[in-house]
Parts: structure tokens; C-alpha cells; sequence
């Protein structure tokens, strides 16, 4: 039992003037103190123990309810077999209580953390400045609280060693099962299956068969994007692509290709400018392409925040958008509909990316067999930074 002290203590031998020691709460240490001090023939008065008030058990639940420890077990985990009345006497007296169980006690029955872990191989500045991460974030957290689990976030402290900091995490016991972004180096992680006993989910696309992953349809998306220019009879198309998220950026360039080749016109690598997702990466690439002796009726940025940097550098140049140049993003940030005018743009939903690839943990930590890799699909947003090639351009 956890005991606390509260006393006055009036100390008369060797104290000058009588002075008065107030000690509001004592410990166990403390009481080895005022022991020393009695033996040593200090005279003590008014002297009170009382005991701090003990935090509730699931024994105590049980006990009040009139139940087995079990039965509020079940309750607590949401299980069958305890009838209606058994059930709201066992909520009321959680209520009342106000009982939270204890998640020692939980992870000791059940030999789990409850704790996931989200493996980020960018920096934190890189992560907190991309919506679209942020949105993939808010999707894993939501599924972890319903799930009355804890999350860890573990980012780089440089690029560099991105990779490197994800897997000395995977490497504790610390976290029952773990989602990972896409990364460059992903054979780093493929090496980790056989040593980890919990899973290991990617968001982005997986180079091991064996690594579950969830992803956006980034070719269907591409593919939409480049119809929709085309259709409006664009024919010079320029692409500001990027050396990150390898992997999706790939199958989006694949997407460009194939919808290039249905219109039967080539991949011209002249139109083709590459920037790091960020809005100044965006305006240095736009300005590279629209600086060509003969520049793009359009621009399909490869996210949307490069492309509100495009915007930026249009109106730097003197072009309206869209009646001199048409613009297309990729995420549908919320910057895409405030920005004027507002962008065209390929809607990646990042919430239900992360809520998903927190489902898969979740059902692989169940016992649940793994079937095919999920694929969110994407949608085409069309909004007014698009329109028809002018017949002068054409």
C-alpha cells in the first residue's frame, strides 16, 4: 500500500526561538527523518497519518459491479457474452470512478506495448511543411486512438541518415508493429522481416513482395491529369517532376508517358524540370520551362505545392493562368482551392492512405492474412487553372 504522511511537527530542543517545521507530505524517505529526529529527543505533537487515496483496480471494478474480473475485462475490450444489465452496471461503475486501465497491466496480459510506430525518413522540417504528409499522419492517428493505442513518431535529423534512424527503432521492442513512408533505400528494411516479430507497413510502394505497403493510384491520377490537358489541346506540356518519393513519382511519369503515346506524341526529356515538392523548387523549375524558346502551353506539376511555386513565376513573367498558361497539381492540398485562381489538381487522399495502412498493422497484429496490397484511389479535381489552348498558340 501506497502510504503518505501529513503532520505538524513542533520542534523545542535545539532550535533557536522555537521556530515552527511545517512539513505538509512525507514519504517513506521522509519517515526515516522524523524516526532520527525522535531518537535524537526532538518532542513531537499533534501528529496525524492518513493514506492517499489508491488508484482503482479492475479488482476493485469487479468487486463493485458485483462481477468477475473477467466480465469487466470484457467490457473494457468491447468483447460478446456478458448480458445488457452486467454490462451497463460495469459502465456505470467506470463512470463513477472514473477507472482508466492500466496500460502496464494490459501490455503484461497481452504481451504488447500498444505502442505503433511511424517511421518518417525525412526531416521534421520536410514533414511538418507537406500537407499531404500531415493528412497521411492525421488518417494512422486517427485508427490508433480508436484503437486505444499510443503512436511514436520517429523522424531524420538529417537526410542522409534517414534510413539509418528508422531502423534502429525497429530494431527495440518498444513498438508492436510499425508504417513506414517511402523511402530511398528500402533494401535496409526488407533486411529487418526476419528480425522483427511485429509488422512492418509501408505507405508508398514496396520493392519486396514481402513487405505489405498501401498506396495511391499515382498512375491513374498522372494519367487524368494529362487527358484532361490533352483534351484541351495542349500538345506542349510541361512536367515538373522530382528525385523524391522515387517510387510514386515514378508511376505518375508512367502515367504522363502513356497518356503522351495515346495522343501520339513523344516524352520530350526539354520538358521535363525537376524541384524537392517545395514552392520555391516549383518556381525555379516553371521558370527553367516557360524560359524555352518554345514554351509549354501547360504545366503538370507532380504535386501541388511546386505548382503553387508555377503560379508564382507565371505572374513573375507576366502570364495569366489560365488564358496564357494552364496549370495542373497533384494532392489537392487545402492551399489548391485558396490560390487564384484556384488550381486543378489530382486529389490524393493522404487520411485515408494513413488510416489504411494503420488498418493493415492492426489486422496483421490480429492474425489477419494479408490478401493484396490496398490501392486509393485518386480523383481529378477540375477548377479554374485550367482552360482550352488559345488558337493563336496553337
Amino acid at each position: 500500500m501506497d502510504w503518505c504522511f501529513e503532520q505538524r511537527v513542533v520542534a523545542h530542543k535545539c532550535l533557536p526561538f522555537g521556530i515552527r517545521i511545517a512539513c505538509a507530505r512525507l514519504c517513506w524517505r521522509s519517515l526515516a527523518l522524523l524516526c532520527h529526529a525522535m531518537c535524537s529527543g526532538y518532542q513531537l505533537k499533534d501528529f496525524t497519518v492518513v493514506t492517499a487515496p489508491r488508484t482503482k483496480t479492475i479488482d476493485d471494478i469487479a468487486s463493485m459491479a458485483g462481477v468477475s474480473a473477467a466480465t469487466v475485462s470484457k467490457v473494457i475490450n468491447n468483447r460478446p457474452y456478458v448480458s445488457a444489465e452486467k454490462r451497463a452496471t460495469i459502465e456505470r461503475v467506470i463512470a463513477e470512478t472514473g477507472f482508466v486501465p492500466s496500460q502496464r497491466a494490459r501490455g503484461l496480459s497481452k504481451r504488447r506495448s500498444f505502442i505503433l510506430g511511424l517511421l518518417i525518413p525525412y526531416t521534421s522540417d520536410q514533414l511538418f511543411s507537406d500537407p499531404h504528409l500531415l493528412e497521411c499522419v492525421r488518417g494512422i492517428e486517427s485508427e490508433v486512438n480508436a484503437r486505444e493505442y499510443n503512436l511514436l513518431l520517429s523522424t531524420a535529423r538529417a537526410p542522409s541518415e534517414a534510413a539509418s534512424a528508422c531502423v534502429r527503432l525497429l530494431r527495440t521492442d518498444v513498438i508492436d508493429g510499425a508504417i513506414v513512408l517511402e523511402t530511398h533505400d528500402l533494401h535496409q528494411f526488407s533486411a529487418m522481416l526476419g528480425q522483427r516479430t511485429g509488422p512492418l507497413v509501408f505507405i508508398g510502394y514496396p520493392q519486396a513482395a514481402a513487405i505489405p505497403a498501401v498506396h495511391a493510384d499515382d498512375y491513374g491520377g498522372a494519367l487524368a491529369a494529362m487527358r484532361h490537358l490533352l483534351g484541351a489541346g495542349h500538345r506542349r506540356i510541361g512536367i515538373i517532376s522530382s528525385h523524391l518519393r522515387p517510387f510514386a513519382i515514378e508511376e505518375r511519369m508512367r502515367g504522363v508517358a502513356d497518356a503522351l503515346a495515346e495522343a501520339g506524341l513523344m516524352n520530350d526529356p526539354a520538358l521535363v524540370a525537376l524541384g524537392d515538392f517545395s514552392p520555391e523548387s516549383g518556381e525555379a523549375a516553371a521558370r527553367a520551362l516557360l524560359g524555352l524558346a518554345d514554351q509549354p502551353t501547360a504545366i503538370f506539376s507532380l504535386n501541388d505545392r511546386m505548382a503553387l511555386g508555377a503560379m508564382r513565376a507565371a505572374a513573375a513573367l507576366g502570364l495569366h493562368i489560365p488564358a496564357d498558361l494552364s496549370l495542373v497539381g497533384f494532392d489537392d492540398v487545402a492551399l489548391a482551392a485558396l490560390a487564384t485562381p484556384q488550381l486543378t489538381t489530382v486529389r490524393q487522399p493522404g487520411f485515408a492512405l494513413g488510416a489504411a495502412a494503420a488498418r493493415l498493422v492492426f489486422g496483421l497484429l490480429d492474425g489477419v492474412p494479408l490478401s493484396a496490397s490496398p490501392v486509393i484511389p485518386t480523383e481529378l479535381i477540375v477548377r479554374g487553372s485550367t482552360a482550352a489552348r488559345r488558337a493563336e498558340r496553337a
